[in-house]
């Protein structure tokens, strides 16, 4: 299964996410999965690909996949009724300190575990936003005080446990220990989010459950001051080192979840060597016509000379022709860039090779066109032609033996394989989107309303897996204040 979903991010960036579910089980060895993503630019904003290369595209472009871990509600975390909980208490409870898979084990559930909690009460607060309903709004609120309470309980109860058997050096007390501070940061940051909404939301019906969030914050406050953790400043600057610490903890937490990829230098090897090729047809050329001339027309003649000078000529054309004959075939094979996945212990799982490129329009598929233009028949019409198309491609094979026996001690849901694109360089090349409008009121007064100009910047995915293709079409609403709107046409 794989789906994808777009998100703003901030005034200028977007998030294109595409979920991967791969079959764990089965005989195929490496699954693939391809995402070719379409944007379709305005003429109007003057970007090709003479001013806009392949070093501005992947400028302004961010990559990174992400194990997925199982959705677990705050309340499953805290009453333990979760598949992944029990399984989770089942290692804790079978754990061994002097053996070193028990030890791996533990310290990969834990990290999971982590991630999950941390999605989990996120989801709750994001609900206290979202609910317009203040009965609903404080029967989650209440429901966040009781279910965090308890799971930071739970989890400090198992980390005493675990910690009197171990010794200081061991992997497992380091990430027990960072757990512990990890869970607090959460606790803070998001307990101060849910009390500062409340009371932005001014009613009086939450004065009961913002007074338990405080008293619950103030008991983590304590706690925090008795183990050195910090705590935030009214002073700006004084919060560096604070957002510097969360930051360097959310990193060792969620580095399980990252796949790195690297550069693979066979591919750059293979590119030198086909680029050599050129070269050494172009000599050929080159020195067959000195040969053949010189024995026809003598070492110091002038015929000589010229012909000399025509094969060196036609020397440098053919080695142009022919970079650019093996150029169009790894763009096809490599595409731009060809990188190596690895999990966080260096093992090799995979590899994925991205691909950037103008197109013209005459040579999209009719599935990708009508796709384009399907809310917009007389726009098809006039427009037809007169849009600059840009054709990101991504390729992703998982070798699924070795991401199976890495990953295999965690009950996970897939892939995320995330792209963030900042349009921010197209923004700049707007011109001034101010334009008038005029109206009439109910008294017959003509009004003139100033209103921005937005551009629409249709993007298409065609993601294709096991021979089935699935599409996504969305605009992106872009004035020269930034991004204004997100739509999904087709999902």
């Amino acid at each position: 299964m794989i789906s994808s979903r777009i998100k703003k991010m901030d005034n200028t960036s977007i998030e294109i996410k595409v979920k991967y579910r791969p079959k764990l089980k089965g005989k195929v060895n490496i699954r693939k999965y391809s995402v070719e993503t379409y944007i379709f630019l305005p003429v109007e904003l003057g970007i090709n690909k003479r001013n806009f290369t392949n070093i501005d595209f992947y400028r302004e472009y961010k990559n990174h996949l992400k194990i997925d871990p199982p959705k677990v509600l705050l309340s499953e975390i805290a009453e333990r009724t979760h598949g992944f909980m029990i399984n989770y208490n089942s290692i804790v409870e079978r754990f061994d300190v002097n053996n070193k898979d028990s030890v791996e084990t533990l310290d990969d559930n834990t990290r999971i575990l982590l991630n999950v909690y941390k999605k989990a009460i996120k989801r709750e607060v994001q609900k206290i936003i979202k609910y317009s309903e203040p009965d609903e709004k404080i029967r989650v609120a209440t429901r966040l005080i009781k279910n965090i309470d308890l799971s930071i309980e739970n989890y400090r109860n198992r980390q005493n446990s675990i910690l009197d058997i171990t010794h200081k050096e061991c992997k497992i007390n380091k990430t027990i220990s960072i757990g512990n501070e990890y869970i607090s940061n959460l606790k803070y940051r998001f307990f101060h989010e849910a009390i500062l909404h409340l009371i932005d939301d001014g009613d009086i019906a939450y004065y009961s459950v913002i007074e338990a969030l405080r008293l619950s914050l103030d008991m983590e406050i304590e706690y925090r001051k008795q183990n050195n953790f910090p705590l935030s400043s009214t002073v700006k600057k004084e919060n560096e080192n604070l957002i510097k610490r969360w930051n360097i903890i959310k990193y060792f937490i969620s580095n399980k979840l990252i796949i790195k990829a690297k550069i693979d230098k066979d591919s750059r090897y293979l590119e030198e060597i086909l680029y050599s090729f050129a070269a050494g047809i172009a000599m050929v050329f080159a020195t067959g016509i000195a040969f053949y001339y010189n024995q026809k027309f003598g070492n110091f003649t002038l015929s000589f000379f010229v012909v000399l000078v025509l094969s060196y000529m036609f020397k440098d054309r053919i080695k142009e022709w022919g970079r650019s004959f093996f150029s169009s075939i790894l763009q096809k094979q490599l595409l731009d860039h060809h990188y190596n996945l690895y999990d966080d212990n260096n093992v090799k799982i995979g590899v994925s090779k991205d691909g950037f490129e103008f197109i013209p329009q005459t040579s999209l598929t009719k599935k990708i066109n009508d796709l384009r233009y399907s809310e917009e028949l007389l726009i098809k019409e006039l427009m037809n032609h007169e849009e600059k198309v840009m054709k990101f491609t991504r390729k992703i094979n998982i070798n699924m033996r070795q991401f199976i026996k890495t990953f295999g001690r965690i009950d996970l849901r897939g892939i995320n394989d995330v792209i963030t694109l900042n349009f921010a360089p197209i923004i700049m090349r707007m011109q001034d989107t101010i334009f008038p409008v005029y109206a009439m009121n109910s008294k017959g007064k003509i009004k003139t309303i100033n209103s921005e100009k937005t551009y629409p910047i249709n993007i298409v995915q065609a993601i294709s897996i096991d021979k089935q293709t699935h599409y996504q079409h969305y605009t992106v609403n872009v004035a020269k204040s930034g991004i204004k709107k997100l739509e999904v046409i087709k999902k």
